[in-house]
């Protein structure tokens, strides 16, 4: 589809950069380098050269002689243009102060210092030209402007900055194209696409000369990131262009076929051609399908039918289980089969324990243990599961005013910025990329709660794991009593492998339930133990542990870096085993204790009394504490 091209100069626009576009002052060369490296003689440079190597008093000296900063050159570039391209602050804001034009049109695609600056993608001079007054909805020769070059380039600091100084993220160049567009059709990754998303552009315009959308313009060029980003924010995919194409008839035509299945499974069609149902009932068939799975493994074999009726009722069953997962499982169920497996186990291992095992229960203490680490389990799993792990949240209004105060001072540092949720990160905060939102103190994503562990849920988590191997020591106790009383079993003569064989002749049913919920207590308990020592002993999170390296706040700054990876790593909210398990579980004990608060929502440093902690202790008198 060639007439899929909506700018054949501006998509060939690097080739009409001036002459000389970058001269590299080999700032981040060692200092060994550099001394190898000859320093040319800066009192030679003409005025152009000058301002491309940054050399402020060779410009100045040359200005001071008489030489007029508005004047172009042979291919009417300006030197404020040249201070542009080539990120030269002092030298803009010094030609700025002595009278440059700083929305002068020039060179062959007679841009202003704006456009080059956004197309560079030189977030510091676009502040500083804005600083200054530059207007940035003024067009170059091509029609486009700045925040339509940033799109283009993929700058996506700088398409947030011009948006949370005024720019409409709607704005459509000359030829109708809007910044969304330019995204999806020039920019190979999620962003600046979500950003975009984010700040209110809308998904479904269509441009002037093709009446494509954005969703049509990533798919034409098969920008897969772009096409789920734009699908989950809600771009309609029946929207036709000038051609009667929708997104999904362009790309069949294209034969993308990824493409076209994720549209089809955003339509609630089939993605596949033999998926039935519609997408919510699909959803519904999913979760029934675990619990479907462990009743009828347990079922079947404890029914007091002929074992040739058993078998049949088994091919039935797998019968029943292919046309499940042939026809109703999409590619949700990774995320579905989890929890959902989850939520059956609990209910049906409940509904065994009172069914069968509570009339041959003569023990109280058992039935009243039971019943309190069941209903403790349940407890924490519901707080886990349909409670706000601590998401990081921010008016569009506060989104702007963030970007606008990091893009001023720190240059929207990737590390202190998320451009997701467009908001300035909390210290020990993480996106959490299933989610889709930031978590404050994450740990991790689990799946088996359908939720991210963080601030506000963890310490529910770890109980939920310390319970769930509680209960289930009381459940196969009340099992082998069962056992015992309703079997008619030959233990002590025999032995064990003669006793499993006789209850699983006895009970299928309860012999299937006690293996799952013995390798659940297995491998739970082994998680608890991790978490618990991580959490109380270390101090950290699964991230934390994981990730230290990377955090610069792990790193001490008074001690030398050591020959080992990690020797000079420490923990600064690390306060003692007792201390950090007392404001982890929040224990007052009456009053006796008085746990540290943090809220880790606002909280941007390691000065943890900045968000009103109370029971502060200085970072001083805190522990190091080296990873293990």
């Amino acid at each position: 589809m060639e007439d899929f091209k909506p700018y054949p100069t501006q998509a060939k626009a690097d080739d009409l950069l001036p002459a000389q576009l970058m001269v590299s002052d080999h700032s981040t060369d060692s200092p060994t380098q550099q001394q190898v490296r000859s320093k040319p003689d800066q009192s030679t440079f003409d005025v152009i050269k000058a301002v491309q190597y940054g050399a402020l008093d060779r410009v100045k000296e040359l200005v001071e002689n008489g030489l007029d900063v508005q004047e172009p050159d042979k291919e009417n570039v300006t030197l404020l243009h040249w201070a542009s391209i080539n990120n030269r602050l002092d030298i803009a804001k010094y030609l700025i102060n002595q009278g440059a034009i700083i929305d002068q049109l020039g060179g062959d695609l007679n841009s202003t210092p704006l456009h080059w600056g956004a197309r560079q993608g030189h977030l510091p001079m676009v502040v500083l030209l804005m600083q200054y007054g530059a207007d940035p909805s003024l067009r170059d020769g091509e029609g486009v402007s700045a925040i339509h070059l940033a799109c283009q380039y993929g700058h996506t600091a700088i398409v947030a900055y011009l948006i949370a100084k005024g720019q409409d993220p709607n704005m459509l160049d000359g030829n109708g194209m809007s910044p969304l567009m330019w995204a999806c059709y020039r920019t190979f990754s999620v962003d600046p696409t979500r950003l975009l998303l984010t700040l209110g552009a809308s998904p479904n315009l269509q441009d002037k000369h093709y009446q494509n959308t954005a969703l049509h313009w990533a798919t034409a060029v098969g920008n897969t990131a772009a096409v789920t980003t734009l699908l989950q924010q809600g771009a309609d995919s029946f929207i036709e262009n000038s051609r009667h194409e929708t997104p999904l008839d362009v790309a069949m035509s294209r034969r993308n076929g990824y493409i076209a299945i994720r549209i089809k499974e955003n339509r609630g069609e089939a993605s596949t051609g033999n998926k039935k149902g519609s997408k919510v009932f699909r959803q519904y068939v999913m979760w029934c399908f675990p619990g479907t799975l462990m009743i009828l493994a347990g079922l079947i074999p404890d029914l007091s039918i002929p074992y040739s009726y058993k078998f049949g009722l088994a091919l039935v069953a797998m019968g029943l289980v292919y046309v499940l997962l042939r026809f109703f499982v999409d590619n949700r169920a990774t995320k579905v089969f989890p929890i959902a497996t989850a939520v059956s186990t609990k209910v049906i291992l409940n509904f065994t324990f009172f069914a069968y095992f509570w009339p041959y229960l003569s023990d109280l203490w058992l039935k009243i243990g039971f019943v309190l680490s069941s209903f403790s389990m349940c407890w924490s799993f519901w707080k886990c599961w349909r409670f706000n792990p601590g998401v990081v949240k921010n008016s569009q209004e506060d989104q702007k005013r963030t970007i606008i105060e990091l893009a001023e001072t720190t240059g929207l540092n990737i590390s202190q910025f998320c451009t997701t949720c467009l908001i300035k990160r909390p210290i020990r905060s993480k996106h959490c990329s299933s989610c889709d939102k930031c978590i404050a103190r994450f740990d991790h994503h689990c799946p088996w709660v359908d939720n991210c562990i963080g601030s506000l849920n963890h310490r529910y988590f770890i109980m939920y794991l310390g319970f769930l191997p509680l209960a289930a020591v009381f459940y196969l106790v009340g099992n082998a009593m069962y056992w015992l009383e309703s079997c008619n079993t030959s233990f002590e003569e025999n032995g064990v492998w003669i006793f499993i064989g006789e209850v699983m002749s006895c009970s299928p049913w309860t012999f299937i339930m006690s293996l799952q919920v013995a390798v659940y207590m297995v491998w739970v308990a082994m998680l608890f133990v991790c978490q618990f020592y991580q959490v109380i002993y270390l101090g950290v999170t699964t991230n934390e542990r994981m990730n230290h390296a990377k955090y610069q706040h792990f790193r001490d700054p008074k001690r030398p870096k050591g020959p080992f990876r990690d020797e000079n790593l420490f923990n600064p909210f690390h306060r003692g085993v007792l201390r950090n398990f007392v404001d982890f579980f929040e224990c007052t004990c009456m009053g006796l204790c008085r746990p540290m608060k943090v809220d880790w929502g606002v909280q941007f440093s390691t000065d943890l009394s900045q968000s009103g902690a109370t029971n502060f202790v200085s970072t001083n008198n805190r522990e190091n504490y080296q990873f293990v």
